[in-house]
């Protein structure tokens, strides 16, 4: 029997971000996608300059590492669904990747705005069962992105590794954040991990990985986080560091993760 195209083998993956999530379609790419095999285009040029505007104060290293980090978001949403599922993406090269760009709304508490998303528009390949998806894993986002870290290194001054790490982080927090929803964050946290901890790897991270949270008051009610091994440069237009960030010491990033925990199971602050 012939093989599902990569995106008939995504289409029961779970929804992890809501709006925000990657619409996938193995059709032609719209003309004002971007190929991945061929970065350095017009649509990267507007991309970064609509990353730079929404947010006050940015320079283009936070431009470059918030579209780094959400477009590659995006393809973990894809190529790690399948590692997930046993299945291997790389059968697909980088010339059969596209990206295009949409914005949605977003609201927290009593702030709102609009935030770019990627979608991704993948021509040819196939979901091929796998003997060690976290290797298969590892070759499918380092090929298919090796050519926008490149072009993203010169246009934004952020070194390879800078970038790579924020690959990384992408990996981490959204496969963790699918192993929740299909009920095996153990084995989603295993994939992760085989790229992050293979000193080979671009993707090679040692500060990044999984930490477990339990709130003190009631040990019932715990849950794994992502840590992070780069840094999306928010903190530089003026805001905190992000919780999880690499620049956090352990205590307040556990005591950041545990309010957040509190927050999601309904308990009063501490």
């Amino acid at each position: 029997m012939r093989p599902p195209s990569l995106v008939t083998a995504c289409a029961d993956r779970p929804d992890v971000r809501s709006a925000f999530g990657a619409r996938l379609s193995d059709g032609p790419a719209p003309a004002d996608a971007l190929h991945l095999s061929k970065p350095d285009a017009a649509p990267l040029r507007d991309w970064l300059a609509a990353e730079q505007a929404e947010v006050s104060g940015a320079d283009r290293k936070l431009a470059a590492a918030f579209l780094l980090g959400r477009l590659s978001w995006s393809l973990v949403e894809c190529a790690g669904f399948l590692a997930l599922r046993g299945y291997a993406s790389g059968s697909l090269p980088t010339t059969g990747v596209a990206v295009s760009r949409r914005e949605e709304r977003w609201s927290f508490g009593e702030r709102s705005g609009r935030a770019s998303a990627y979608d991704l528009h993948l021509s040819g390949g196939a979901a091929i069962p796998s003997p060690d998806p976290a290797a298969d894993l590892e070759r499918t986002l380092t090929t298919w992105l090796a050519p926008l870290v490149t072009t993203l290194t010169d246009r934004s001054g952020l070194s390879r590794g800078a970038l790579w790490r924020l690959v990384g982080d992408a990996l981490s927090a959204c496969l963790l954040a699918q192993g929740r929803v299909l009920g095996c964050p153990e084995r989603a946290m295993r994939i992760a991990l085989g790229p992050l901890r293979d000193p080979s790897s671009p993707l090679h991270a040692p500060q990044n990985g999984f930490v477990r949270v339990t709130l003190p008051e009631d040990p019932t009610v715990s849950d794994w986080a992502a840590k992070r091994g780069g840094c999306c440069r928010y903190y530089t237009a003026g805001a905190e560091t992000c919780a999880t960030c690499v620049l956090r010491d352990d205590d307040s990033r556990e005591a950041l993760l545990r309010e957040d925990l509190r927050r999601r199971h309904g308990r009063a602050a501490a």
